[in-house]
């Protein structure tokens, strides 16, 4: 994965339209997925995941001037704005921590059967009823980890903690998620 053009050192003169655009489109290639992965962990359906995904996408680019790698990887800063796009959603009182089971049509899904495919769906209906019972501290250290896809390192630089406190939390809720999961059985 690429981060894109290298950042212009303070002094330099800026970037060109043509070089930010071509960052944008790099970044929007390579981590596009992780952020609708992100927002899909989140959110009740596919359409506001792509609406969220897309405001991301927008911000990124009228702030592209501003990304500067010395601070992070471009990854880190993305999912950072995503997480910001999230969090003014939900001020805006359409956050449900809930995602109804027929609102994963769009999860990838590699059953070779119909019946494994139900299997699946309803695997992934347990596993986020479990999710939607954690609190929102735990369901976003998960979501930014496996929805996202994001390593220990850029879950830390994301909220501002260590590494290390990233793995004891992850640690403690998964093991929150496990005890509803076998509770409910």
């Amino acid at each position: 994965m690429s981060d894109g053009p290298p950042a212009v050192p303070v002094g330099s003169a800026p970037l060109s339209t043509t070089a930010l655009e071509e960052r944008c489109r790099e970044w929007y290639r390579d981590h596009g997925p992780a952020v609708y992965g992100y927002f899909r962990f989140h959110v009740p359906s596919i359409d506001v995941a792509e609406d969220l995904t897309a405001e991301t996408f927008l911000k990124l680019v009228r702030s592209a001037r501003h990304y500067d790698p010395a601070q992070g990887s471009a990854r880190t800063w993305i999912l950072a704005v995503a997480r910001n796009v999230l969090r003014d959603w939900g001020r805006r009182g359409r956050l449900r921590q809930y995602v109804a089971l027929g609102n994963l049509h769009d999860l990838a899904c590699d059953a070779p059967s119909p019946e494994e495919r139900l299997l699946r769906e309803e695997e992934i209906g347990r596993l986020l009823d479990g999710v939607a019972t954690l609190t929102p501290a735990d369901r976003e250290l998960i979501g930014l980890r496996y929805g996202s896809g994001l390593d220990g390192g850029e879950v830390a630089e994301i909220l501002g903690v260590s590494e290390g406190s990233v793995r004891t939390r992850l640690w403690r809720a998964l093991g929150r998620l496990r005890a509803v999961l076998e509770l409910n059985g």
